[in-house]
């Protein structure tokens, strides 16, 4: 590939001096997606402009369309980027989970729950923020999340279905659609959940949270007793 238009301008956009957002010394795409991941957590995708990414990330408008070539492209980027980190780990826990025969619905619950968990101890708080906020308003983006997590929730589904024989399908994927929004809401903004429970007295570490989280997804998941 040729020399990256404008490489090693100075100066991004709006006069804003480079390294204010991500590490400059990051290649140009990465500074681009972190600032993108960022910006769109803080203020959701269509508030923010392109302009507004490249001043982040010290890069300009050159860059940008080299890279990706839009701003869609560069949504569907950031998505990737992070989901195939997280579908990778929870298929190393279904491995598992499938390894051992007769699934339950907590080792399910924790195959779903943990690596969103991990991913968020790991810096990826932001991205969290930005899937719960394109779940919640019904973002065009959340075809590519869709399309993205179907092989897995394939095959959650078909491990639910030998926990809770007889429940119908429709039960299960609204189980697993819940267990998602619970997911990915709590661990986008987990101090403003520890600020609700500080109200009432109740403090809890991550790890405690992550625990009360994989939980209540069990019981999700499971569903109410036989009726």
């Amino acid at each position: 590939m040729s020399e990256e238009p404008g490489a090693g301008e100075g100066t991004a956009p709006g006069g804003a001096e480079p390294g204010a957002g991500p590490d400059p010394v990051l290649p140009t795409d990465q500074r681009l997606i972190l600032a993108a991941e960022r910006l769109f957590a803080e203020r959701g995708i269509d508030a923010v402009s392109l302009r507004s990414v490249m001043a982040e990330a010290g890069a300009n408008v050159a860059s940008v369309h080299y890279h990706f070539g839009s701003k869609d492209a560069l949504v569907e980027a950031l998505i990737s980027r992070r989901s195939e980190q997280l579908h990778t780990r929870r298929a190393e826990l279904l491995d598992t989970v499938e390894a051992l025969g007769a699934p339950d619905a907590r080792a399910l619950a924790d195959a779903f729950v943990r690596p969103v968990g991990e991913l968020a101890a790991a810096g990826g708080t932001p991205w969290i923020r930005l899937v719960a906020g394109i779940m919640s308003g019904n973002h065009p983006a959340l075809t590519r999340l869709t399309e993205g997590f179907a092989p897995q929730a394939l095959r959650f589904n078909a491990l639910l279905e030998e926990t809770a024989p007889g429940t119908a399908p429709r039960t299960l994927r609204f189980r697993l659609t819940q267990a998602m929004n619970l997911t990915f809401q709590t661990l986008g903004d987990p101090e403003g959940l520890r600020g609700m429970l500080a109200l009432s007295g109740t403090r809890l570490s991550s790890d405690e949270l992550l625990t009360e989280l994989i939980d209540t997804v069990t019981a999700i998941l499971t569903g109410p007793p036989d009726r």
